[in-house]
């Protein structure tokens, strides 16, 4: 499963980003309603804030939206090349502030120093120890009325499931399809593969998604590191209606007893996406005098 030097690789070049980053909002139709139509509306409560962290921004396709609902914007990533772009991006706004980590640590922030840290789509493909690092982290860096608004995975709720997909496209043989030299069979066993998928028949084991954290899991983490995880959402992403991923809204433990998480279980996400992306389409269409 990713580690963080495979993380490192696979996101750390700037080849990787020619379009920074935009073809993963196409099912939105672009990043732009994304923001708005699907993640504004689960953040808003939390904006705006003083100080805004953003853990593994990229190349800045929510930082571009987030620092202006704030008075200083800091953005940290484990790849040079994507704090190397924000900082050429965005060297007009002098309350943004980029920094390269280790991947799990946020050792240059000041304690109690941060209202409000998000993260989407990148951290669903770190493993338990690293969100775990991410946490205790969030439990020192945050106010203690702060929140975190985190994008995880939750694959390791079907880990009793995981041997079928495995089975029809083997780890071994999807690592080695580069399509230059694509093993025997690929097409037929990946296209098999999705068709179950979007069936419901396999589980979602695309998307490289970690197979250790679970929002069960997530839970557990928070309650090591001090934190209360108020809120979790389960969605689906991309193929079928699995729930492959959570978004967790979480803050500093108070002196009361924590209590369970509202929970929701929401396998239309990427329903809610197409539906944006349609209306979007329509309305862009609309002649201007």
């Amino acid at each position: 499963m990713p580690t963080i030097e495979q993380n490192l690789k696979w996101w750390g070049k700037p080849a990787g980003w020619a379009d920074g980053g935009e073809r993963w909002s196409a099912p939105w139709g672009g990043t732009d309603v994304e923001w708005w139509a699907t993640l504004y509306p689960r953040v808003r409560q939390f904006l705006p804030a003083a100080t805004i962290l953003e853990i593994a921004p990229g190349f800045g396709r929510w930082a571009q939206f987030l620092k202006g609902f704030c008075d200083k914007f800091i953005a940290v990533d484990l790849s040079p090349a994507c704090i190397d772009n924000l900082k050429e991006q965005f060297a007009a706004d002098s309350h943004v502030h980029c920094y390269v980590n280790d991947g799990k640590s946020l050792a240059m922030l000041d304690d109690r120093s941060i209202d409000f840290a998000f993260t989407f789509d990148s951290l669903p493909h770190v493993e338990a120890d690293v969100i775990a690092a991410y946490l205790q982290e969030l439990r020192k860096k945050l106010k203690p009325n702060g929140f975190a608004f985190i994008h995880h995975s939750n694959l390791e709720a079907y880990r009793k499931s995981l041997w079928l997909p495995k089975a029809i496209v083997p780890p071994e043989i999807a690592a080695n399809s580069n399509g230059t030299a694509t093993p025997r069979g690929f097409w037929m066993r990946r296209s098999l593969k999705t068709t179950l998928t979007n069936w419901g028949v396999v589980v979602n084991n695309y998307n490289n998604r970690a197979e250790s954290v679970s929002a069960r899991i997530f839970i557990e983490l928070c309650d090591v590191a001090g934190l209360e995880c108020r809120s979790q959402e389960l969605i689906n992403w991309n193929f079928g209606p699995w729930l492959t991923d959570c978004l967790s809204v979480v803050t500093p433990r108070g002196k009361n007893s924590p209590k369970p998480p509202r929970l929701r279980r929401n396998p239309h996400f990427m329903d809610e996406a197409e539906h944006a992306r349609r209306t979007a389409e329509f309305y862009s269409g609309i002649p201007r005098a």
